[in-house]
């Protein structure tokens, strides 16, 4: 049995950071109902590239859930998702703020005739003035949060993270509310509201850049590869190719010299610790990136790990995904869709003892492909089922 089985989730979020939110839950067990509007359903579905006739970046986050197409303008629609919410353990939304409560899908209407239910509150910029008045997306919020000051380097300027990491984050930070909800819900027996947004999201990830500027008023700038307050970390040249280094302390850095025969650099006052290595890093960079010129990337990230120092390659995407790495720790998998046949995925970031095995039931659905099953759940008989299909209440 997975860890969340028997847990029921109604989920109305869109694009990235309640779907990845609910994919988590979902891939630990949850059953998760995406209620879609008609007609196009989740936008997301209508962004490229597509494989077949389906959105890459729709069935990135969507997997293991069942899709329920119903028209949220009409009366009946709105009803119908009122009603799942009724049986609901958990409700997930991220329309801007007040857009829900107006359309009858609040918290406070929700849990007036379901105590239990954990209601998600997900936003940009938060649910209170002003950030509520902003409509927010990824690229925004790495924008406000200071993370794209940090990224790149004093030639390129600022840099967007190249992956949605404030929605993916906020989907993270979301789903660990929903687990503290759900522990307080045993001991209460009452559901609660769980808040998350994109800007709170992003500035926890910032870390101790944020810290360096609470504490000491240091404004943090561009590092390009080179890690802001640790030196030697970053990228380095080879004979072949690039590599990362990470030495995260003077024991590393003595390791990391004796590797390269650079023993006489280890005591030298301009680099006996961090903040003198920080302080001459161009130089340090220089003197190192020369011997790494001798041999290639292979050889150093073998020499490197087997004295104890961090150092790996640089690969893209699908060096990544095809490597051993990623195959011992299971993060492809094939799943069957229904249109295109066997399919890879990408695997779970954790693995729980009992929820592993057998966690991926199904892929991204196609538009409205578990309706009539969720309404016949709900105990809608045959022939409303079919009123409610020739009316476009549902699809």
């Amino acid at each position: 049995m997975a860890a969340l089985d028997g847990l029921k989730v109604v989920d109305l979020s869109r694009y990235l950071s309640g779907p990845t939110l609910t994919m988590l839950l979902a891939d630990l067990g949850a059953e998760v109902i995406k209620v879609e509007p008609l007609p196009g359903g989740d936008p997301a579905r209508e962004s490229g590239p597509f494989h077949g006739d389906e959105s890459v970046y729709y069935m990135a986050s969507n997997r293991n859930k069942r899709s329920f197409a119903v028209d949220l303008r009409s009366p009946e629609g709105l009803d119908l998702v009122q009603r799942l919410a009724r049986e609901a353990d958990v409700f997930v939304q991220n329309f801007r703020p007040g857009t829900a409560t107006r359309m009858g899908l609040g918290a406070e209407s929700l849990r007036a005739v379901n105590e239990r239910l954990i209601y998600v509150d997900i936003s940009g910029f938060g649910q209170r003035p002003p950030g509520s008045a902003l409509p927010g997306f990824d690229q925004t919020a790495q924008a406000m949060s200071g993370l794209m000051s940090v990224t790149g380097t004093a030639e390129t300027g600022s840099l967007r993270v190249g992956i949605a990491v404030s929605d993916s984050a906020t989907g993270v930070f979301a789903a660990v509310g929903v687990l503290a909800a759900l522990h307080e819900r045993d001991r209460t027996g009452h559901g609660s509201v769980v808040e998350s947004s994109l800007m709170e999201s992003t500035l926890t990830l910032m870390s101790y850049q944020a810290q360096k500027y609470l504490s000491l008023g240091v404004v943090p700038v561009q590092d390009g590869n080179d890690h802001p307050i640790i030196f030697p970390q970053g990228t380095f040249r080879t004979a072949s190719g690039s590599i990362t280094l990470a030495c995260g302390n003077d024991k590393m850095w003595r390791r990391l010299g004796s590797v390269l025969d650079l023993e006489h650099l280890i005591g030298h006052p301009d680099y006996v610790d961090n903040a003198a290595r920080m302080a001459n890093r161009g130089e340090l960079r220089r003197l190192i990136e020369e011997r790494l010129a001798t041999r290639t990337a292979e050889e150093w990230i073998e020499l490197a790990n087997q004295a104890g120092v961090p150092c790996g390659p640089v690969l893209d995407v699908g060096e990544a995904l095809d490597h051993p790495v990623t195959a011992g720790l299971d993060m492809v998998q094939t799943v069957q869709h229904g249109t295109l046949g066997p399919m890879q995925v990408l695997g779970q970031a954790v693995k729980v003892e009992g929820s592993s095995e057998g966690w991926l039931r199904r892929p991204a659905p196609v538009l409205g492909q578990h309706t009539e099953e969720i309404l016949g759940e709900l105990g809608l008989p045959a022939w409303r089922i079919a009123q409610l299909r020739s009316t476009g209440v549902v699809s």
